[in-house]
């Protein structure tokens, strides 16, 4: 990942778009703490605070980028000593094994994790916030190692004993465009 290519207008309108949808689903629950994983420069995570300040008890970020922990730990250098407190993690989530179900899991790129042991590690009833792209495997643009080709597609493959949201955001730029679906549920 280029530094900062977070900021990029796609997957800044989709993470706009995650924020509205979260805090919908998320409104009658106590501040909830949050795991962005696969966080690049946890650009979600002060998306997140910047809307509502006193929503969230904690945000933790995890990824396996040095740089992009790094880039994440400027981004939310603010939350790092206030509340709610940002802390980023330089760690693979595949190895971490979670054991709160009551917390919330963000995962908005799917499509570039090798594998679903993410998915398998977050225990039974957490809520799920997952978006991801059709964009084709080795497309030249980013990493993509697994494509979603529908709304559907990302349904079946992320299954989900409560569907809470469920939804797809065209992203067009005129010459060429693709979608993002995002689920938010209960596993």
């Amino acid at each position: 990942m280029k530094q900062y290519e977070s900021f990029s207008h796609g997957l800044v309108t989709s993470k706009i778009w995650l924020c509205e949808q979260l805090e919908k689903v998320l409104i009658d629950r106590p501040a909830p703490t949050l795991n962005v994983l696969g966080c690049w420069d946890n650009l979600l995570a002060f998306m997140l605070i910047i809307r509502k300040p006193n929503f969230y008890k904690e945000i933790n970020g995890y990824d396996l980028s040095h740089d992009s922990i790094n880039a994440a730990n400027e981004i939310c250098d603010t939350w790092m000593f206030e509340t709610p407190r940002v802390t980023n993690h330089l760690v693979d989530v595949n190895t971490i094994k979670f054991t709160d179900n009551k917390q919330v899991f963000i995962n908005c790129s799917v499509d570039q994790f090798n594998s679903n042991e993410w998915y398998d590690n977050i225990p039974i009833g957490s809520t799920i916030c997952i978006q991801s792209t059709d964009m084709p495997i080795d497309n030249g643009m980013w990493e993509i190692t697994q494509s979603i080709e529908s709304l559907d597609d990302l349904i079946d493959r992320y299954k989900m004993s409560t569907i809470l949201y469920s939804g797809k955001h065209l992203v067009d730029y005129v010459e060429w465009s693709y979608n993002r679906y995002m689920i938010i549920g209960i596993k």
